[in-house]
């Protein structure tokens, strides 16, 4: 990791994609979604986590099958 990267709090990432903060809690006790950073009692995103999880969702759609 960078040392300089950004750290994204839940409320952030929630915000980012439009979901609540309940859905990441939920994803993080199925050890489901983002990896995530437990500092204390603090969860963080890192950025590049955050955008690696977001390409790996991506879905390619067949010009032929849209």
């Amino acid at each position: 990791m960078n040392e300089r990267e950004q750290l994204m709090t839940q409320e952030e990432l929630a915000f980012r994609w439009q979901v609540s903060e309940a859905t990441l809690e939920r994803n993080r006790s199925m050890k489901q979604g983002v990896k995530f950073l437990r500092i204390g009692g603090l969860i963080r995103y890192r950025m590049s986590d955050v955008l690696a999880y977001e390409d790996q969702s991506t879905v390619e759609i067949d010009e032929g099958q849209a």
